[in-house]
């Protein structure tokens, strides 16, 4: 059986770079980690935010969309990410039962590699996805792995949520990452667990 895990949000908790980020792409920005997050976990995106909180025009928020993708898997700032507690265990564990498949839409397959090594995690995966953001995560995992029914997909948000539909495999959702348990359950996933140290099929 596979087991397809998302990396932000999922396993490692990336919510200090992004606030970070933020904080230094507008550095008028009064927003605590605690508001930034309460606004990110109700669903509101950066637009929005910009928008309504700091008048942003459509150049200003095209500049500021620019140098996020550019900035946010640079070492100043992945940097902050570090593992959910408990993360390194389940793994080890879920590996005795499930062929662990990282599948992540981040841009860059060195960058997540590098952090999967200095995780000691680069040898608990069979595979490792990364959809580069030039492709679908469904797309990918079906040009890559053999899909049953049996398998599950482990994820932080909706996106997640769908992408294990659209295989036909069970869904899990997590609330340890972006989306609150009210956003999530909009996308009807099998279960909602606090993290992945709770899953236990």
């Amino acid at each position: 059986m596979n087991l397809f895990l998302d990396f932000d949000g999922t396993l490692l908790d990336s919510r200090k770079r992004l606030y970070h980020l933020f904080s230094f792409l507008v550095p008028t920005s009064k927003l605590s980690f605690t508001d930034y997050w309460k606004l990110k976990r109700a669903g509101i995106g950066h637009k929005e935010i910009l928008q309504k909180q700091f008048s942003y025009q459509e150049d200003a928020l095209a500049d500021f969309q620019q140098q996020w993708h550019k900035l946010i898997e640079e070492p100043e700032w992945i940097k902050y990410d570090t593992a959910f507690p408990g993360v390194t265990e389940k793994l080890v564990e879920l590996k005795e039962k499930y062929a662990l498949c990282l599948v992540t839409a981040r841009q860059y397959h060195t960058v997540v590699q590098q952090q999967l090594t200095e995780l000691n995690w680069i040898n608990l995966f069979k595979y490792v996805l990364v959809t580069a953001q030039q492709t679908e995560k469904q797309i990918l995992i079906a040009q890559n792995v053999a899909v049953t029914s049996a398998d599950w997909i482990i994820g932080d948000t909706g996106k997640d949520v769908q992408t294990g539909k659209l295989l036909n495999i069970k869904t899990a959702a997590v609330l340890s990452g972006f989306l609150s348990k009210e956003k999530l359950m909009k996308y009807q996933p099998d279960i909602v667990l606090d993290s992945i140290t709770n899953f236990n099929l």
